[in-house]
């Protein structure tokens, strides 16, 4: 791949993530409120999904290191984000009617809402690793780099979500624009494969 291209893709997949954990309380607001119990399940299930999908992420990109199988991941990503935007009310509406108890209503709502979109998100940086790297001796380098921009991309995303994002637009506003972005990444980085490899079988 060409340099700086996938740590690009990496930075903005860990401001997404982080944006929408921050957002996601705003999801569960208005039915469950926004105690330390809701925070605890939001932030509880998001490490979670993260960490499965590190750990797919590995294991795939181990089998299929191509940069069009990382595009389709990110662009479920955001099927999966769009399908949390509209169906939030109706799903928090049903839990809360169902189930008299504001702990287990907010890890279901969180269980249901973000795990997916989480887990995929979270297989990018790993995946982006393993089709980076060129070498073993270099391996450590490649994996914390691309760690580290994505951390910086989170860090991005938790301050524009809560000073500029959440003031200003609605919460499904924000979630479709979310959405929009990642699909846009998944679009370019099909592009950027596409193209590169075309030249790679030209030459």
């Amino acid at each position: 791949m060409k340099k700086f291209f996938l740590e690009i893709v990496v930075f903005i997949c860990g401001a997404v993530v982080m944006a929408f954990e921050i957002i996601g309380s705003r999801m569960l607001g208005p039915y469950v409120g926004t105690s330390m119990v809701v925070w605890t399940s939001i932030i509880g299930v998001i490490l979670l999904s993260l960490s499965l999908g590190y750990y797919w992420g590995g294991r795939i990109a181990d089998k299929l290191p191509r940069a069009d199988i990382l595009s389709l991941i990110i662009f479920i990503s955001a099927l999966f984000m769009i399908f949390s935007t509209f169906l939030k009310d109706e799903i928090l509406q049903l839990l809360i009617r169902w189930i008299d108890n504001i702990k287990v209503v907010s890890v279901i709502a969180s269980l249901i809402l973000f795990t997916v979109p989480s887990v995929l998100l979270g297989m990018v940086s790993p995946y982006a690793a393993r089709i980076k790297m060129k070498s073993v001796e270099k391996s450590g380098s490649t994996v914390g780099n691309l760690y580290a921009i994505s951390t910086v991309g989170s860090i991005l995303g938790i301050f524009m979500a809560g000073f500029y994002l959440i003031p200003t637009f609605k919460i499904t506003n924000i979630l479709l624009l979310l959405s929009i972005v990642l699909i846009a990444v998944s679009l370019f980085l099909n592009r950027i494969h596409r193209f590169y490899f075309k030249n790679q079988i030209s030459k």
